[in-house]
């Protein structure tokens, strides 16, 4: 069942819809986000593909994607863990109204899920959703994860086993609601999921909310196996308290230091070995091509040998720590099953080898005594970024363009609030600018600023928040706001911004009648070579347009209307010089236009 080897998951994969069906809601929940990565799960939601090669550029190919996501995906995440890229990229302003940041009540306390519940529709078909359950976040991490997922039909009766999940998922709604939550919430609840492979049955454990509490804290067994990158005495304690005979722990090796001899008493330890963990580094030392990364652990899985026959795994996003166990929100999987294949013994077999012997994993040695860190500094960061996603009172926050100029200018009030500063200063910008100097926040206050000369393209409803200590950058996370006066073409605008000229027009257009989505045509490879000049007949020569669009209107008249919608954005409403659509093509187009349907669900890819 974890055999490294060949029991592997491609993320891509996992959100890829069944056979014949399409994406109708994603309904997902994260501790930490990359938007990125974010830009990149389109790719599987509506085109069927894995992320692999996707580098989450401004690529056309991903436009058409990206614009359906406000529309059917919400994300909910940890507030302040929004990671911030290293470039802008204009297309974050498309994904902005798909995430939702959640912010726990103690700033001990994590809002710690990794959960997927998505619907499928097909043409006289039952409405399929599928679950998955991760330890990974949505990130381009490369750390060790597990992660499972269940499918199944919409029936005509609840489903006993599904309440703890439509709780969750009403928990996520009530903090944000999205469009037809009560539909959603009414199929979930009769979803009859088919049993996992080689399991006998399973259960959903939210943790964190309306009564519900780790399932890991009660949990006793004859033997136990804890895969946590993050461990802590008290945990170790419990599970020691709650099981007898073998008790293995697989962990990171920087925490497994710092865990006091008594608890770590009568578990056997593991670590990943260094050669997994800076694997890239060391494969890549002699030419330095790519960018290395670590690849330690991340899974979270218990399993605890049952006194018959069985076992019972426990998936998902809980360390083996005291937050975890009494504080954060989280969210777990249960599998019980006799099989095999699922077997204590056999699950070392995978991690260790039959004979214990297996490299990936070796035993965990403390050769020296743990160092002591500046926890009191992490202590008072963490206080002071919980205190500034709660009580950082934004007065205000609006949008306006001078008269005497094309872009914009950024206006924000903000009111300190009750903050423990400390000996920390605050930073912040708008994020996906350039050149915007960050300006500071501190106690004193309120303050009035104002950010200049922004295009409209790079508008954004995220700010970049800076945390320094003693001249040293600690932390940078970005918080979406509220913003008044945010003009209704800034869509259009970055459309207008990424599909600059006819080349691009046409190879958009190719690849919206296309039928399916060719992942290897990367977005500047199309039309090398060519000019747009005074060619106002290209449309007519280089490709059979007319008859795909004869076709489309037939076959997936939704199709023709994405492609007005598109026309629409890059003609109407603009001052451009530069006529990305031909004069032509668009008269062409209003001709063809009485094809177009007045209102149609997305077209399936």
């Amino acid at each position: 069942m974890l055999d490294y080897k060949k029991d592997r998951l491609d993320y891509g994969e996992m959100l890829i819809p069944p056979e014949g069906y399409t994406l109708s809601r994603a309904v997902a929940a994260t501790y930490s986000l990359d938007l990125n990565t974010l830009l990149s799960i389109p790719i599987a939601l509506f085109y069927a593909q894995t992320l692999e090669g996707i580098d989450g550029g401004e690529r056309i190919q991903l436009l058409d994607a990206i614009q359906k996501c406000p529309d059917v995906l919400k994300i909910y995440h940890q507030k302040g863990r929004i990671h911030v890229p290293r470039t802008q990229n204009r297309l974050y302003g498309l994904i902005e109204d798909c995430v939702c940041g959640v912010l726990p009540d103690s700033a001990h306390a994590s809002f710690h899920p990794k959960v997927w519940v998505l619907r499928y529709v097909k043409d006289e078909a039952p409405v399929r959703y599928r679950c998955i359950i991760l330890s990974r976040n949505l990130t381009y991490d490369r750390s060790w994860d597990i992660a499972a997922n269940l499918d199944g039909e919409v029936t005509a009766n609840d489903q006993e086993l599904n309440k703890p999940l439509t709780d969750f998922v009403q928990f996520l709604s009530d903090i944000d609601p999205f469009e037809e939550s009560t539909t959603f919430l009414d199929e979930l609840s009769r979803v009859e999921f088919t049993q996992p492979a080689k399991f006998n049955t399973f259960r959903f454990h939210p943790i964190g909310f309306g009564g519900y509490q780790n399932p890991i804290v009660r949990h006793k067994g004859s033997g136990v196996i804890c895969i946590s990158p993050f461990v802590q005495d008290k945990t170790l304690g419990l599970i020691k308290k709650n099981t007898d005979g073998e008790r293995w722990l697989f962990g990171r090796r920087e925490e497994l230091l710092k865990l006091s001899a008594p608890a770590l008493d009568g578990f056997s330890p593991y670590q990943l070995s260094e050669f997994v963990v800076d694997g890239e580094q060391l494969a890549t030392a002699e030419d330095g091509e790519g960018e290395p990364l670590q690849q330690n652990l991340h899974a979270k899985l218990f399993v605890f040998r049952r006194q018959t026959r069985g076992s019972r795994w426990f998936i998902g996003s809980a360390n083996a720590t005291t937050a975890a166990m009494e504080r954060n929100i989280e969210f777990m999987l249960e599998l019980r099953g006799q099989s095999d294949a699922v077997q204590f013994d056999r699950l070392l077999d995978d991690l260790l080898g039959p004979d214990r012997d297996a490299k990936v994993f070796e035993p965990f040695e403390a050769k020296h005594e743990a160092t002591e860190t500046d926890q009191s500094l992490e202590q008072k960061l963490r206080l002071l970024e919980y205190d500034l996603l709660k009580s950082l009172d934004i007065e205000s926050a609006r949008v306006d363009r001078p008269p005497t100029s094309e872009n914009y200018d950024l206006h924000i009030v903000i009111r300190p609030g009750s903050i423990r500063w400390d000996d920390f200063a605050v930073r912040f910008a708008p994020f996906n600018t350039k050149d915007i100097e960050a300006l500071p926040v501190s106690e004193e206050g309120p303050f009035t600023f104002c950010f200049e000369n922004i295009n409209e393209s790079n508008l954004s409803r995220f700010l970049r928040f800076e945390i320094h200590h003693e001249g040293e950058q600690l932390r940078q996370f970005l918080m979406k706001i509220d913003i008044d006066g945010m003009p209704a073409s800034r869509v259009s605008r970055i459309m207008r911004s990424i599909i600059n000229d006819r080349d691009r027009f046409f190879e958009y257009l190719r690849f919206l009648l296309a039928d399916d989505f060719d992942k290897n045509n990367d977005s500047g490879s199309a039309n090398k070579g060519q000019t747009n000049g005074d060619d106002a007949q290209m449309w007519d020569v280089q490709a059979p347009i007319f008859e795909q669009l004869l076709i489309s209107a037939s076959r997936r008249p939704g199709r023709i209307k994405e492609i007005d919608d598109v026309i629409r954005q890059l003609t109407e409403d603009t001052d451009d010089e530069k006529e990305v659509v031909p004069p032509e093509f668009v008269s062409f187009w209003n001709a063809f236009r009485q094809m177009v349907p007045q209102s149609q669900e997305p077209a399936p890819r």
